[in-house]
């Protein structure tokens, strides 16, 4: 996925509105048309919302928790495995397998990148008491 900055884009439209063709329309379309993710707040909202992530192999953005740094931050993930209380997925951030405590999870949404489990994959995290 490619991202411009305000002026690129700006720019890019310039450009883009000189052409008549289907194609360029397509693009224009593209750049300006704005994103809204549906965001996610309740246990249950979270939990639906990734198990339609897992089974649609589509990314997900989540606010977690996490207990061992104390801290709270955004994640992009990719998910390999769904149970109820906990996800095992790869995380972009750490760019690792992780496992995600579903409960440590206060926001989510479904991002439009797909991805592919790796094939023959086994999980490498192991799953400490919830």
């Amino acid at each position: 996925m490619v991202s411009f900055t305000k002026s690129q884009k700006k720019r890019l439209k310039q450009i883009l509105t000189k052409f008549k063709d289907k194609e360029a329309k397509e693009i224009l379309e593209k750049i300006t048309k704005r994103k809204n993710n549906k965001y996610v707040y309740d246990l249950k909202s979270i939990k639906d919302l990734l198990k339609k992530a897992y089974e649609q192999r589509k990314c997900a953005k989540i606010k977690y928790y996490s207990l061992s740094s104390d801290e709270i931050r955004w994640r992009k993930i990719s998910i390999y495995k769904f149970d109820p209380n906990f996800i095992i997925a790869y995380c972009h951030l750490r760019n690792e397998e992780r496992t995600f405590v579903i409960s440590r999870i206060s926001q989510a949404t479904i991002l439009d990148n797909s991805y592919k489990i790796p094939k023959g994959w086994k999980p490498g995290s192991i799953v400490k008491s919830i």
